[in-house]
């Protein structure tokens, strides 16, 4: 193979890496920072070994996410005395391990809004003890589960907490910690009669590429096969060897 056919194959490569989506464990990162369209997977274990009255799954899960906070304006919230961070938006959903099930997460904020479920306002809150105390921004919802949906869910033991990013860009954690200790999870038995911290086994950043790279790579990678095949199809055309030598005449009888 020609080194320029080796080349552009190379290149061909190093565009498909670079705008396929990524995923990266960052359970022991002190902070991470989300892209648009970019998710933080919580993957949490299903321990309800304290539940008591013969409660085998949870009723209702509630969670929190923070970060430090945001400087810029701020929204009010219909019908309360909160306010939002408008610009910043997220799409939270409660999946199996194997990502058969999946069942939207509830914010009572973005409801008054009217947004869809699933969506999730980012609000200001605060934070004592750690490796930060102060006044934080934060993620927060929940989700009830029925009989058949919580034990659909919790079957393998485990479930994953999937938050992806539909707003600008941000960074979740606080320096000096995890994002295990940065993120909160709790079961909470049918009726609500009781409540156990969720323990997260791993957490997962999925990068996805923005439209605007993926557009470029198609642009990119048409080029390249074009040249590509091009290129192929000169080191397969035959080698035409012309003839040098004199023609022959007839002789001439004496």
């Amino acid at each position: 193979m020609k080194k320029a056919t080796y080349r552009l194959l190379l290149a061909a490569l190093l565009l498909a890496s670079i705008a396929t989506a990524g995923t990266i464990n960052v359970t022991n990162d002190s902070q991470v920072t989300l892209g648009t369209n970019d998710s933080l997977l919580f993957s949490l274990f299903a321990d309800y070994s304290s539940f008591s009255y013969g409660s085998t799954y949870p009723g209702e899960i509630e969670m929190l996410l923070g970060g430090m906070p945001l400087s810029g304006p701020v929204a009010s919230i219909p019908g309360t005395s909160s306010v939002y961070m408008p610009g910043i938006l997220f799409s939270g959903t409660l999946e199996s391990q194997d990502g058969s099930i999946s069942i939207p997460l509830t914010d009572s904020n973005a409801a008054r809004l009217g947004l869809p479920a699933g969506d999730m306002l980012l609000t200001p809150g605060s934070r004592s003890g750690g490796s930060y105390s102060g006044p934080i921004d934060l993620l927060s919802a929940a989700v009830n589960l029925s009989p058949r949906e919580a034990a659909a869910l919790f079957a393998s033991g485990a479930a994953v907490i999937d938050l992806r990013n539909t707003g600008a860009p941000i960074t979740f954690g606080y320096s000096g910690s995890s994002m295990v200790s940065d993120f909160s999870a709790s079961w909470i038995s049918p009726g609500g009669s009781q409540s156990w911290g969720a323990r997260v086994m791993r957490v997962d950043c999925v990068h996805t590429p923005e439209p605007g790279t993926i557009g470029l790579l198609i642009i990119g990678l048409t080029i390249i096969a074009t040249r590509l095949g091009k290129s192929m199809l000169q080191e397969k055309s035959p080698v035409r060897i012309l003839a040098t030598s004199p023609k022959l005449r007839p002789r001439t009888p004496r």
